[in-house]
């Protein structure tokens, strides 16, 4: 059956309690599988053909809320709205909690008053909070808004009741300061149901404005597409919109502008800014045949580029995909979480009523007995358990974005907690990976042995191929086109140059045959070369020396993996005199050299049955099944690599650093998780007793209640300043 995805907005979630409702709404359908994050408004559903969109849609507005295809839903109260109300609050709570806490301010009647300035405080400010606890009643459900929507209510109504009709709103009270803690002696709580309206708008307000930063990456994502491009038509220059440009078009890129599209340089020469999309923070130069991504900026020079993609299929695009699907996605802990919070609302009901009898049978007034029971429904607060995680997700994988480091998902960041061992590829991760001809040796003509090399590596990216071409290309040797080439992962290449069977490979696999080429073999690899040898019409006629020197920054991040506690091994397809030599200038004790992609997947697993947790780092390419059974997956590559890799992150800055900064990044995710679950759970198992035990007052609650939900959330914003290596 092809399963399919659908991304939808779900607006009108208030907590934690409404994303499970609609995640169950989703899950009933036969064959749906969802995920519904509260942090993010958005649901991602699988569904099998025979469920529709609409059907999709109509499970979650049957639940109350409003729901559309791919985004976010627009939220049925906004930051703007809650500012609004939460400041007409304020302006009405302020003179209700003056003449209600001192006794200075009071005359005969006052409380009277004190309602009529907490009435529009508790209707049209509190109208959300209002809104979404009918919502849930309609539907049987009860959330975060229920809790609060009620103690409001009740605390009201029996205030204007007492107003109303005792003598006692004629009398003046004498409670002044311990009023915030103990209440009004005389009954009345206008000023705990203004003030607990305008304490949790406080908290909804804050909470929606760091949620709006903890998102940020996706909307500076957004905001590096240029509007328009320069395209080329003959002699003339035209300015066009971005989506009427297509693949194949050339465009002029002048000093100081943004890259419209991803391109391949045609002419020209300057250096690109990539800090915003791969986080490197040096530009980097680039010319003739090189390829450049879209939103990076040209800081001198200009260039004229051939457009190698639009729309979805830009690098740009695709690092927007992996963002959202890292952000969108639920942590293992969620599962937990979600569990406890679909009994929390109704558990806490229970506790506030078993409060309120409690203390009307142990001989307290009504008053205090159900100022007490209004602590309890006021003080609880699962939006906190709700937002533990996925806020720190969403700021983790955001901060990740602008380091250049791609999370696939959740289920990656806490990988990278667990690791003990790193199985590390060489060449292109260690060492440089611009591989240098340093000597050779052929017994053919010299311009015929290179146009054999030329014509068999043009189509390869490995390191080594990209080094001989290099020396090709300043040899100006020219070559003609190979034919049935076949290229062997971390061996070599095989092919027909001007119709006669050609080979070039690594020593370990053709072999030299005794003579001059085996001592030059011998020669170069006591050099510590990587040797290569090329064969025509099934005869050795060179061989190549060439050199990989190690990243000066490599030995920072070696160490740093070492403090880690995760044990570094390299293990790669190069003989073992480099090998060795890589090893011992970067302090790795374990290597193993000369292995082919079939024994770097053996080695993998032999450490996973050793019940380590294995990291493998390397180019997505030979490594690709070594890659694939790792626990975790980090693939190095510069960012035209993002689209096609399917490591669990990627990495755009092409250096270990990075994946030092991918580990410390997920570790300091998982710390803010783990600190967050220890605060709400903590908070909730020790304030609820307090108010049921009446140490609480509802203000006092309402307050803290406010203050809960916002500590998760700046704590998660904290990964904002996480300081990556440069």
């Amino acid at each position: 059956m092809n399963m399919r995805t659908v991304e939808l907005g779900v607006g009108g979630m208030t907590c934690t309690s409404c994303s499970n409702r609609v995640e169950k709404a989703l899950t009933e359908l036969p064959g749906v599988s969802a995920t519904v994050n509260y942090a993010t408004g958005e649901a991602i559903a699988t569904a099998p053909p025979q469920v529709s969109d609409e059907q999709l849609l109509k499970a979650i507005e049957k639940t109350g809320y409003t729901a559309v295809l791919s985004g976010h839903a627009d939220e049925l109260f906004g930051l703007a709205e809650f500012k609004i109300r939460l400041w007409i609050a304020v302006a009405f709570t302020l003179p209700v909690m003056a003449i209600s806490m001192f006794s200075s301010l009071q005359f005969s009647g006052w409380q009277i008053l004190a309602g009529l300035l907490a009435l529009p405080v508790v209707t049209w400010a509190a109208w959300p909070l209002h809104r979404a606890a009918l919502l849930n009643a309609r539907h049987r459900a009860v959330t975060m808004d229920s809790l609060v929507s009620m103690g409001i209510f009740i605390s009201y109504s029996w205030s204007l009741y007492l107003a109303v009709t005792s003598d006692n709103s004629m009398k003046m009270a004498t409670s002044g300061w311990k009023l915030l803690f103990a209440g009004d002696p005389q009954g009345t709580y206008f000023e705990v149901a203004a003030s607990v309206t305008t304490l949790v708008l406080l908290g909804k307000t804050l909470e929606l404005r760091a949620r709006e930063k903890s998102t940020s990456a996706l909307t500076q994502l957004a905001s590096l597409n240029p509007a328009t491009a320069t395209v080329v038509k003959d002699v003339f220059h035209v300015v066009k919109p971005i989506a009427e440009v297509q693949v194949g078009d050339t465009i002029f890129i002048p000093t100081g502008a943004q890259i419209p599209l991803d391109s391949v340089i045609k002419s020209g020469e300057g250096h690109v800014d990539s800090a915003l999309i791969t986080g490197e923070s040096v530009p980097l130069l680039v010319g003739a045949g090189d390829k450049i991504i879209g939103g990076t900026v040209l800081v001198d020079g200009a260039l004229f580029a051939e457009v190698t993609a639009i729309g979805q299929d830009t690098v740009l695009a695709a690092i927007s995909r992996l963002v959202h699907q890292a952000q969108s996605g639920k942590a293992k802990v969620t599962k937990l979480v979600d569990r406890i919070s679909a009994i929390f609302v109704p558990t806490v009901f229970a506790l506030a009523t078993i409060t309120f009898v409690g203390w009307l049978a142990t001989r307290h007034t009504f008053a205090e007995s159900i100022a007490t029971g209004i602590s309890v429904l006021v003080i609880a607060c699962p939006c906190a358990l709700g937002l533990a995680t996925p806020t720190a997700i969403l700021v983790g994988t955001g901060r990740g974005a602008q380091l250049g480091i791609l999370f696939r998902g959740p289920s990656s960041l806490e990988a990278s907690e667990k690791l003990s061992t790193i199985f590390l590829d060489k060449t292109g991760t260690l060492t440089a990976g611009n591989m240098l001809v340093v000597n050779w040796r052929t017994e053919l003509p010299e311009l015929d042995f290179w146009s054999i090399v030329g014509a068999l590596e043009i189509n390869t990216l490995h390191p080594v191929a990209q080094g001989l071409l290099r020396k090709v290309e300043d040899l100006g040797t020219t070559f003609p086109p190979a034919n049935n080439v076949h290229t062997f992962a971390g061996r070599g290449v095989q092919g027909e140059v001007l119709g006669r069977p050609c080979s070039i490979g690594s020593l370990h696999w053709l072999g030299v045959p005794a003579g001059q080429l085996q001592a030059a073999a011998d020669e170069y690899a006591a050099q510590e070369l990587s040797v290569v040898v090329v064969y025509q019409d099934a005869r050795a006629v060179g061989v190549i020396g060439l050199s990989d020197q190690v990243e000066p920054h490599v030995i920072t991040a070696v160490a740093q993996l070492k403090q880690l506690q995760i044990n570094p091994i390299i293990i790669s397809g190069d003989s073992t005199h480099n090998v060795q030599r890589v090893a011992n200038s970067l302090g790795i004790t374990q290597f193993h050299a000369q292995v082919s992609p079939e024994q770097k997947l053996q080695l993998v697993k032999a450490a996973i049955e050793a019940k380590q947790y294995v990291a493998m780092v390397g180019d997505g390419v030979n490594d690709a099944a070594a890659l694939a059974a790792a626990d975790l997956s980090i693939a190095m590559g510069d960012g035209t690599d993002v689209a096609a890799s399917a490591a669990d992150i990627v990495l755009l800055r092409s250096n270990m650093n990075a994946a030092v900064d991918a580990i410390r990044l997920s570790r300091a995710t998982m710390h803010t998780i783990k600190a967050n679950l220890v605060w709400a759970f903590g908070y909730n198992i020790a304030a609820i007793p307090l108010a049921m035990l009446g140490f609480l007052n509802p203000m006092l609650a309402a307050g803290a209640m406010a203050f809960s939900s916002v500590f998760v959330v700046t704590n998660s914003l904290r990964l904002r300043r996480f300081s990556g290596s440069i």
